[in-house]
């Protein structure tokens, strides 16, 4: 009996030292095909940003091909590729969709508005989400002295003192940036993707296409819009297109 039960115990042992190959095998057959899933992904790809200029990265985004095409014809791209820092507002191909497309084509055909168009998106100086926000809460030129005016712009709902900051555009014509319980934005644009940070500046994409006040966008079919020549321009006169 004792040598039955040690026969079938070295049986037992054989047999499960001849599976554990198979088990093996079938492990690594069977993760052939897995893919890793890089962690802490944020919409861009990963690793992009550590070495690449501005205008690098946005010609590798797939959500900022539209913008890429409109750097390119409006020829900003040694501007953005070479110096710096700036800071660029980045339009998502669904911000420039939602521009239109007779406006966008308009705008492609006209590089002098496309130009100017272009360079209000864009900030001498490199500030990240953080800097917006603390230099918006900062701010308080003009719009309260902290005293009776913004206890009674508190009572009636009115915006927090010190919310809202402006910056200088390399159009000429300036940009308001407000900020509200993490939110970050610039005129009617929310920055949907804040802090992409690259050798030459820092991008933050937004989900509009910002537009001058001054520049007619709306022309008729047959209408040419012209950009006021630079060198004609007094030191008040913005940087505008008008209708011919």
């Amino acid at each position: 009996m004792d040598r039955m039960r040690q026969w079938m115990t070295l049986c037992i042992c054989i047999l499960v030292f001849l599976a554990m190959p198979l088990g093996v095998t079938a492990a690594v057959v069977g993760d052939e095909n897995a893919t890793m899933t890089p962690v802490g992904q944020t919409g861009q790809p990963v690793n992009l940003t550590e070495n690449v200029t501005i205008v690098e990265y946005i010609n590798q985004d797939r959500n900022l091909t539209t913008l890429a095409e409109a750097i390119d014809t409006a020829g900003l791209s040694d501007t953005l590729n070479t110096t710096g820092p700036y800071t660029v507002f980045a339009p998502s191909n669904e911000a420039f969709i939602a521009l239109g497309n007779d406006t966008v084509t308009q705008l492609m055909n006209e590089p002098g508005n496309l130009t100017i168009l272009l360079q209000y998106h864009v900030i001498e100086g490199e500030y990240t989400a953080a800097n917006l926000t603390n230099m918006s809460q900062n701010q308080t030129g003009g719009q309260s002295d902290g005293g009776v005016i913004e206890i009674i712009s508190g009572l009636l709902g009115g915006e927090e003192a010190g919310n809202m900051t402006t910056l200088n555009t390399l159009s000429g014509e300036t940009l308001n940036v407000t900020t509200s319980d993490g939110e970050v934005m610039v005129e009617n644009a929310t920055i949907t993707i804040m802090d992409i940070n690259t050798t030459n500046g820092v991008i933050h994409i937004i989900d509009r296409v910002l537009v001058p006040p001054a520049l007619n966008l709306t022309a008729a079919e047959n209408q040419t819009m012209t950009p006021i020549p630079t060198e004609t321009m007094t030191e008040s006169q913005p940087l505008v297109g008008v209708v011919q």
